[in-house]
């Protein structure tokens, strides 16, 4: 294994994630040039998950919310997907794949921040926790 160097990708990885990441770009670029031409991009986005898959990476949550978890199309607003929010129990986003009808949902929490996110901004953590802290103290100071 190589060194890792300042992205905290290993050299021999790199590459692979070049390649990840030309077939996320080529997959929206087809659709925005023809967005009739679904087969293609839903090819780029299979082989994308497929070779994350092989090279056993973890794709980052902003791109697996853009593909379609049924077809492997992508997921464009308007396009291929049709999103709206909902009120049941919880406040969520439903998104509902335009080629194969698979629905997906996600919960609308106020204070909710996703996991690739916490790991890139370690204060942003230690804030989080000593506001929590700081609310909780104040709470209790309240009820005395």
């Amino acid at each position: 294994m190589g060194r890792k160097n300042k992205s905290g990708v290993s050299p021999q990885n790199q590459e692979s994630c070049h390649k990840l990441n030309f077939l996320h770009q080529a997959s929206h670029v087809v659709l925005a040039i023809n967005p009739e031409n679904v087969e293609m991009s839903r090819f780029y986005a299979s082989t994308l998950k497929s070779t994350a898959q092989k090279l056993v990476f973890k794709l980052d949550p902003s791109i697996k919310r853009t593909i379609c978890k049924h077809c492997h199309s992508l997921l464009i607003p308007g396009i291929t997907a049709r999103v709206r929010v909902r009120r049941r129990r919880e406040r969520h986003i439903v998104v509902t794949c335009l080629e194969c009808q698979t629905i997906k949902r996600y919960l609308c929490r106020a204070n909710y921040v996703l996991w690739s996110e916490k790991q890139n901004n370690p204060k942003q953590q230690d804030n989080d926790k000593d506001g929590l802290i700081q609310e909780n103290q104040m709470e209790g100071k309240e009820k005395s």
